[in-house]
């Protein structure tokens, strides 16, 4: 995903705000599944869905208003009940890493607030 930062990303320290990073892989997320074949809203009238279980986001370089920012995602692994999905987050005009992050990812059935086991036809959509 490529994403051009924003003025109302930028915090009160003049760089993008820690938030807008998570965010963003949050829409990389969105985006990746959808090209799989994932289709949210017809998971959601069956009353299933993904839900975050932890991030684990480590920082390295700061953006800045206006900088071009490249989120890359990929799925780690899919075990039973949770998938691990990976993300860099850079600046291609300097090739710059800004992030690295890591989302644990649970199948819940939304009826019972519930995780549940990820079913093969949902497995077989997110390329390890």
């Amino acid at each position: 995903m490529i994403h051009k930062v924003a003025d109302d990303e930028i915090d009160a320290q003049e760089h993008v705000h820690n938030l807008r990073y998570l965010q963003w892989t949050l829409w990389a997320a969105g985006a990746h599944s959808a090209a799989c074949g994932w289709d949210a809203a017809e998971a959601l009238k069956q009353k299933k869905g993904w839900v975050v279980r932890s991030h684990d986001i480590t920082y390295r370089a700061a953006a800045m208003a206006d900088d071009e920012v490249t989120v890359r995602t990929w799925v780690a692994d899919i075990a039973k009940f949770a998938s691990r999905r990976k993300y860099v987050i850079c600046r291609p005009a300097d090739q710059t890493v800004l992030a690295r992050v890591e989302t644990r990812w649970v199948y819940v059935d939304l009826s019972v607030h519930k995780v549940v086991a990820i079913p093969n036809s949902v497995a077989s959509q997110l390329e390890v």
